[in-house]
């Protein structure tokens, strides 16, 4: 379990540490202070180094270089690639640059730098690019992590676009790869399609009474789910089936907080020993239902050895913790909020005592 992270050049973290880390952490801060960014700098981490990460991350955040025809007009489909110097602090993509994640174990690490490109740089990726840039200059973004066994090198433009879309790199990756489970639940909580897979999952193991037992928190008359086959147009959609209700309805039409909770216990069922990343857990909840939440979370995290990253803008997320350990001491200990400061070193750690009194005394922590 990560007890201590500390990041190196990574966004907007020049130097930065998160220290005293629990099961369950709740990161808060002011808007734009980096809570998202450390869920990610944690996601990259675990993920042992797999680049596909990093494309991942910047093309959630729409950081994506767009290549032109060679008489400059966009092709009909245009090509992607990621653009990296989003990911350097100061947003600074050059030789020399690059940004290194690191927890209290010395094994578990991921450095990412660039480096001059050679001829033989993954050729079959330098031809892809050339459709794109001709001639131009290439660099070399080198991975290495916990989870490769040997670094790799990807070509990248100079001004940050990495190119990952050959097939033998993708399997050179695969290949490679040692990761620990980890599922990231943005604030816009998951594609149908990815908890279509993860149900099924839940099916087979017998586990879907666990699933619904969580909705019912927010539907006490919830009785059913079920997955639609796509229709041709999409990817399907969600029904519930309620006590007493002949017709099933969409999932759509009780709110985000019913989502986002399904999105949640699907998550919990199928990451024992890994780590849950959730951007904005409150999202769509009410205020009376969030400690009750917080006791579905750390349960389930504490008993399948989940570590959960979470932030949130609430004080009434927080007040519900702080409810959860007056009610529950058994759990106290098992989690901490983690205030993000850019302006200093290191988050600031609150654990179950802090947060009790804090909210006793009507001190806001955010």
């Amino acid at each position: 379990m990560i007890r201590n992270l500390r990041l190196e050049g990574y966004r907007s973290f020049e130097s930065y540490e998160l220290r005293d880390l629990a099961r369950v952490n709740l990161l808060v801060g002011k808007n734009n202070c980096g809570k998202t960014s450390i869920l990610e700098a944690v996601r990259f981490l675990v993920s042992g180094g797999n680049p596909y990460v990093l494309r991942d991350i910047a093309d959630n955040r729409g950081e994506i270089k767009y290549f032109y025809d060679r008489d400059g007009q966009y092709r009909s489909r245009p090509r992607r690639a990621a653009d990296l110097s989003g990911f350097m602090y100061g947003h600074r993509f050059g030789l020399g640059s690059g940004f290194s994640i690191r927890s209290n174990d010395p094994t578990q690490f991921v450095t990412v730098t660039v480096e001059e490109g050679t001829d033989d740089l993954h050729t079959e990726q330098r031809r892809l690019f050339e459709k794109d840039i001709g001639d131009a200059e290439l660099l070399a973004v080198r991975v290495s992590g916990t989870g490769i066994g040997d670094a790799l090198s990807f070509p990248a433009t100079v001004d940050g676009a990495l190119n990952l879309e050959s097939r033998t790199m993708r399997t050179v990756v695969l290949d490679t790869l040692r990761s620990t489970p980890v599922r990231f639940v943005t604030a816009a909580s998951l594609g149908v399609g990815l908890m279509r897979r993860m149900w099924d999952k839940v099916v087979l193991e017998r586990r879907e009474v666990e699933v619904i037992d969580a909705l019912k928190l927010v539907e006490h008359k919830l009785d059913s789910v079920h997955f639609l086959s796509a229709n041709g147009y999409g990817q399907g959609d969600i029904v519930l089936g309620l006590r007493d209700t002949f017709r099933r309805t969409p999932i759509g039409s009780h709110g985000d907080g019913t989502r986002r909770l399904l999105a949640l216990a699907l998550s919990l069922t199928q990451l024992a020993g890994g780590v849950l990343l959730v951007d904005e857990i409150d999202t769509g909840l009410h205020w009376t239902v969030l400690e009750d939440v917080w006791k579905l979370v750390i349960e389930h995290a504490t008993k399948a050895k989940i570590q959960v990253f979470a932030t949130t803008h609430s004080y009434d997320c927080i007040r519900g913790l702080a409810s959860l350990a007056g009610s529950r001491p058994d759990l106290a200990a098992e989690f901490t909020i983690q205030k993000v400061e850019r302006a200093l070193e290191h988050a600031v750690a609150f654990d179950s005592a802090d947060v009790e009194r804090a909210i006793n005394h009507e001190i806001d922590l955010r």
